[in-house]
Formats: C-alpha cells, sequence, structure tokens
C-alpha cells in the first residue's frame, strides 16, 4: 500500500486515535523520513520515533533535527569565551541521556540508536543565534516561537508525499495522552502541494545551515556514541510494539470517576430531572452522557436532544459523544445544515414505524426555541421518549430561548458552572421549574483541591488572584450618580413588578459601563504589564469595547506581540489560515506563542478552550458573577508544564464619601457584594492569605 490508499486526513487532533490513524500506518509505508524536532531532549528523541517500528524493520531512512537548549549562564559563558558551543552542547545532551528514568523514553531512544548505529538515522543540532551570530537562550527562542512549529516530511516508495506540520507536543506525557495537533500536506492533492513544498523548503534549509540566525551541526561524537551504546544488538530486541494500541482499542469504554457516578445517580433518583453544577474542565460532558447511556439501555424509541449555545459546542459534543461509541442515528440541527428540518422529519417518523429506536439531534439553543423546531417536535411525538440534555443551561433562561422549554420533553438535564441568571430572576426561575433543583455540584474550589485520580493533578490548575483598587475620576463620578438618581426615579414611576424590573437592569447596565470603562484601569494594566516584562506569554486581556483600542495602543507600545480577539474573528474555515477559520487560526499562533497576548471581549467568555493561557488581567467586568467564573475557567484549564496561573483583577471601588447621602447605604450594600466575590476568589487562590488580606482593608476602610 501506498499514501494515496491510507486515507489520510487534512487535520488530526487530540480526538482523532493519532498513532493508529497516522503515525503507524504513514511509517509503515514510508521510505525516507525528515524531521524538525523541538529542542534535544531524550523526550523529544522519544517522541520523534513513535510508531516507527515498521519503518525501521523496512529499513527505511531517516533525518533528524533538534535544537540546542542552552539557559541564559550558558549563553553567558559562551560569551565570555569560557565554553566552546559544540562542546557545551555535547555536555548537555549527554547529561540528558544519562538521566533517562521513564520506560516509553528509553524504548524509544534505543530504537533511534539502533538506526544510528545501523546507519538509517542522521541527527543535526540547530543552533539558534541574534543577528550578530551569539547562541539564544531557550526562554528567548521559545518567545521567538521558534521551533514550536514542528515538521516532519515522508516519501512512500512510489515518491508520493506528505508532509505534517503544527503544534505537537514533544514530551513524553503528551504524546501518552494524545495532546497535539497538526495539518497534513498531500503531493497528490492539487491545492496542498504548495504547502507541502514550503514544508520541504524550511526543512532542507535548516539542514544544509542556510537557515537566517541557525547554525547546524552534526550531532556531537560522544552523543551519537552513547546512542549507539544503549541501542539493542539485534534489531528483534526493538520493543516498540507495546507502546501501540491495538486497532480498534482506542474505541475503549469511557472510565467515569466516582464523582460522576455519583452525580448519575443522583440525578437517576430525582426522577432523571436536574441540574449538575460543575466548574469548567471537571468533565460535565461525559457525566451528563454517562446519564444518556444509563437512559439508552432502559428506554426504547429514545430521541435525545442536545442544546448548546454556539455552533462550534454542537461540533465538540458531537466529537465527545463519538467516544461513547453510541449507535445512535445523528442530526446536527442548526444553520450549519440547510435540510435538518427534513432529516428531523424523517428520523421521527422512522423510529416512529419501527425502523430505528435511537436518534441523537445536536442543536443549538436559538434552534432549539425555533418554531419549526417545536412544531416538527409536537407533531411527531407518538410512541417516543425525549431527553433534553441543555448545556450552558443558563443560556436556555432567556426570554426567547425559554420557549423551546416544552413538556413533551420528559427527561431533562442542565449544564452550567453557573445556572443562575444574573439580574434575571424570572429567568432564572424558569430554568429551576424546568430542569429541577441542582443534583449535583463540582464547585470550583473542589475543582482546584481536589486530586484527579487519572493525572495525579488537581483537576484545574491553582492559581494566584491579584486584585488592584481603583475609583472613579470626577466626571465619571458624577455621571455614575446621574445613573444612580435615574434608577431610584424610574423605579419608582413603574406600575408593576415586571416594569420596575426592567427599569431597574437598564439602568444597572448603563451604570455597570462606567464602572467597567474607568479611565484609571488604564495606568493599572501598565503597571501590570511592565512587571510582568518577559513573562508575558500566554496572557489573556479582557477588555470592553470601550477599551480595546486604548490596551491596544498600550501593548503596542511595549512591543509585545498581541492580537484582538473579537466577534469579527471569523468562525468559517478559509484556506489563508491553512483550512482553519480566523478564530482557531489565531488560538494556534497563540499556542504555540506567536502572539504573546489576546486581547478579547465577550467572545472568550463561554465555550472557548484556551488551555495555554497562564496569565488573565480582567480590565471590564459587567459584575456578573458566570463571567468570572468562565474568564477564570478559561485560564485555570490543565495544560502540560502548566503548573500555576495568575489572575489580575481590576476593581473600581466607588468615592462613597462624595456620593448622596441618601445612596449611600445601597451602594455600600452593591459593593460589598461585589467585595464578597472577589473575597471567594481569593480564598480559593494559592496566595489567599494575602489577597484576602487586601480585600479586607478595603472592607474596613468603608465601614469607618
Amino acid at each position: 500500500m501506498i499514501f494515496p490508499q491510507s486515507n489520510l486526513n487534512p487535520s488530526y487532533d487530540s480526538d482523532d486515535d493519532i498513532l493508529n490513524s497516522f503515525y503507524i500506518p504513514v511509517l509503515s509505508q514510508a521510505v525516507s523520513y525528515c524531521r524538525l524536532a523541538g529542542f534535544f531532549s531524550s523526550s523529544t528523541l522519544a517522541v520523534a520515533a513513535r510508531g516507527m517500528s515498521n519503518f525501521i524493520k523496512n529499513n527505511g531512512k531517516m533525518k533528524l533535527i533538534v535544537g540546542a537548549k542552552l539557559q541564559k549562564n550558558d549563553v553567558e559563558a559562551i560569551q565570555q569565551g569560557l565554553e566552546e558551543p559544540e562542546k557545551l552542547i555535547e555536555k548537555i545532551c549527554m547529561q540528558d541521556l544519562y538521566t533517562r528514568n521513564n520506560e516509553f523514553v528509553n524504548d524509544h531512544v534505543s530504537a533511534l540508536g539502533w538506526m544510528v548505529a545501523n546507519k538509517t538515522l542522521e541527527i543535526k543540532v540547530a543552533i539558534v543565534t541574534d543577528d550578530t551570530g551569539i547562541p539564544l537562550d531557550v526562554d528567548t527562542i521559545e518567545r521567538k516561537g521558534i521551533f514550536h512549529q514542528k515538521v516532519g516530511i515522508l516519501q512512500d516508495k512510489d515518491g508520493n508525499s506528505i508532509s505534517f506540520s503544527g503544534s505537537i507536543n514533544e514530551t513524553a506525557a503528551a504524546w501518552i495522552h494524545n495532546i497535539e495537533e497538526f495539518k497534513v500536506f498531500r503531493s497528490w492533492e492539487e491545492g496542498e502541494k504548495e504547502y507541502l513544498q514550503s514544508d520541504c523548503r524550511k526543512f532542507e534549509k535548516y539542514w544544509n545551515g542556510s537557515g537566517k540566525n541557525v547554525k547546524i551541526m552534526n550531532i556531537p561524537e560522544a552523543v551519537k556514541e552513547k546512542l549507539i551504546e544503549i541501542a539493542p544488538k539485534d534489531i528483534t530486541e526493538l520493543n516498540l510494539e507495546k507502546w501501540q494500541i491495538k486497532e480498534g482499542s482506542n474505541k475503549k469504554k469511557i472510565k467515569l470517576l466516582d464523582y460522576q457516578n455519583q452525580a448519575i445517580a443522583n440525578w437517576q433518583n430525582n426522577n432523571k430531572k436536574g441540574i449538575f453544577e460543575m466548574a469548567t474542565g471537571t468533565g460535565k460532558t461525559f457525566t451528563a452522557l454517562g446519564c444518556l447511556e444509563k437512559v439508552s439501555e432502559t428506554y426504547k424509541n429514545l430521541v435525545v436532544i442536545i442544546s448548546c449555545p454556539y455552533q462550534h459546542l454542537v461540533q465538540q459534543w458531537r466529537r465527545e459523544s463519538e467516544k461513547f461509541g453510541f449507535n445512535f442515528d445523528q442530526i446536527t440541527a442548526d444553520s450549519s445544515n440547510s435540510s435538518w428540518k427534513k432529516q428531523l422529519v424523517d428520523s421521527l417518523t422512522d423510529i416512529y414505524l419501527g425502523y430505528k429506536d435511537k436518534l441523537i439531534i445536536f442543536t443549538t439553543h436559538q434552534t432549539l426555541s425555533s418554531d419549526d423546531f417545536i412544531n416538527i417536535i409536537k407533531s411527531n411525538k407518538n410512541n417516543m421518549s425525549f431527553f433534553l440534555i441543555g448545556d450552558e443551561v443558563h443560556g436556555l433562561g432567556a426570554e426567547k430561548s425559554r420557549m423551546g422549554l416544552i413538556n413533551e420533553y420528559e427527561l431533562r438535564l442542565g449544564l452550567s458552572a453557573t445556572p443562575k441568571r444574573w439580574l434575571d430572576f424570572e429567568g432564572t426561575d424558569a430554568i429551576y421549574n424546568y430542569f429541577g433543583d441542582v443534583v449535583y455540584e463540582f464547585s470550583l474550589e473542589d475543582a482546584v483541591y481536589r486530586v484527579n485520580p487519572m493525572t495525579g493533578q488537581t483537576y484545574l490548575t491553582p492559581y494566584r488572584y491579584l486584585p488592584r483598587f481603583v475609583s472613579l475620576t470626577v466626571d465619571e463620578l458624577e455621571d455614575y450618580i446621574d445613573k444612580t438618581k435615574a434608577i431610584a426615579r424610574n423605579f419608582n414611576k413603574a406600575k408593576s413588578n415586571k416594569e420596575k424590573q426592567r427599569f431597574l437592569e437598564s439602568i444597572l447596565f448603563k451604570r455597570a459601563n462606567i464602572l467597567k470603562n474607568a479611565v484609571e484601569k488604564y495606568k493599572i494594566s501598565e503597571e501590570i504589564l511592565d512587571g510582568l516584562g518577559s513573562s508575558i506569554k500566554w496572557t489573556i486581556i479582557y477588555c470592553s469595547p470601550q477599551q480595546i483600542n486604548r490596551v491596544m495602543e498600550i501593548i503596542n507600545k511595549r512591543g509585545i506581540v498581541a492580537h484582538r480577539f473579537t466577534m469579527e474573528e471569523g468562525t468559517t474555515p478559509d484556506k489563508k489560515y491553512n483550512n482553519l477559520s480566523k478564530r482557531d487560526f489565531l488560538l494556534q499562533k497563540f499556542a504555540e506563542n506567536k502572539y504573546q497576548v489576546l486581547v478579547a471581549m465577550k467572545c472568550l467568555d463561554e465555550g472557548v478552550d484556551v488551555p495555554p493561557a497562564r496569565i488573565a488581567i480582567l480590565m471590564a467586568s459587567s459584575g456578573n458573577p458566570r463571567e468570572y467564573i468562565q474568564r477564570i475557567g478559561r485560564i485555570i484549564r490543565r495544560y502540560p508544564n502548566k503548573n500555576e496561573a495568575n489572575i489580575y483583577d481590576i476593581v473600581v471601588v466607588p468615592s462613597f464619601d462624595k456620593l448622596p447621602s441618601e445612596f449611600i447605604d445601597i451602594e455600600l450594600r452593591i459593593f460589598e457584594k461585589e467585595l464578597s466575590r472577589c473575597e471567594e476568589i481569593a480564598r480559593i487562590a494559592i496566595n489567599n492569605s494575602e489577597a484576602l488580606t487586601l480585600i479586607y482593608k478595603i472592607k474596613n476602610r468603608l465601614r469607618k
């Protein structure tokens, strides 16, 4: 078999069985393999060798380039003439090979050693330099994004070529947990040739030593001899197969944890109704699918509706449900599928006639609440059981969305880290009246402090909470007082509770905008950025539409590489972004540290995962607790080598001494509620003592 017969995908990510669907089949057919990997380490070598058992046995030839991993003190030693670059690199490489303590690494490095001994593998080391030829240290290289975008090029016996390039995490842990994503370009596909040729030129440029600011040297002789020393004497002693999962075994049953099984039991015991209030990153999707699995064992003619706020979450749910191996018919009912109405009617008819007995409908809150969707369900409900799973269920409490909460769905499950709607008691009541009470809670505190037995780490990354307090200017305070007076006037004029609620919400939102855009926040943000210095990478700054231009000016003035992340960044795949959407392309570049900072508005609040992010600067907030929880959740997702996160929260303290006396009491209560939110976040933080002391100082000052 040759490459064109391999049914290769144009891209792969962590949701794919990458080893069995890409590396093993491709390397089994390859006769040559060129690889631009990361910095020299035994883990990098090992990951470069994955899936290569058949390639080695077929006498395939490989060229491998790895980067020299120099620390700042190494560079200083070279500059001062205390060390020769080649000798220093030899010493660093040898130290790494001597300290191997991982079975996966040992097996794969010894396989590469066998190839070196048998002259089927050449290794070169790339030394990245500045414009004057001085080697750069690893931190500087990572900041510039060099060696993060890995490249692999393979050729089969008929001359067909493929290349793959992308964010490939070259650590043993990342390989075992399948953490990577990359694009594949094929020589026989007309639209992909130019990308393949670009990857080939990139590799050849490095290999031949003609790349800008890169010196190439052969692997030091002592390192080569060490690799040969640890290699097996005979090819039959290579031990790679045990790391190759048998074909199809990746479909193994998802194993839920004890707390997830408890949540499922609670829901079942509550007449199969209820809400899971679970923090971001704690597995609420799989827990919900566990409920579906239980239901599918006993219910015939089952129709499952999974409703999400956004289309990209619909696709995410489809991928996650595939991991459970549900043998259900599936339909996507949203604006991405123009035929969904006909497909839905046909599928429901098939269930009624007995041709099928189970169906999953993936949809959005908008479609769920549409007249067309509701009418189709109501007209085709005969002899069927309906199960509604509402993801980010707080969204279904909105006035239009709750039209979709119809009585036909007798089984109901809502999911949210924050199911209560802010300043919307009517919407909150609608959610709880329909779905029922919270039957299981996994709080942010649980997620930060409880250890996941599958990983040995806490579910979410521990964080430092760093609040900064600012005041309003005189003009802002006057505007704030005017808005507060308007609240009082309109509230007293309102004739009904509903009218009072609408007046209150309208003015509160306007007044919140004054606090959100306080001019003093810019000064504090500059101080934070200056304090971060070179550690600014993987930072998200949350701001309002009114702030974004000024924030970009502040960032650009400091030479920080940043990009806006707003609703204007499209979600449609585009060839100029390597067939990614602009939004996904920006997230990929951010993960690769090509962009140090993303300046975001609300579009990074809900449903967009940015696990590499380590620092958040909260410049603008509506005061909505859900917004805070979601923003913190974006920053504290687990990611390789991410041990802690930092959250800077810029909070406005109203000038109570300048407020009219009749407003002081209510303003104090509102602000104390805001401080309680800060207090809750601080209490869970690593630096809770320091953060709480700062908050209590503000509290005590207000009470005097």
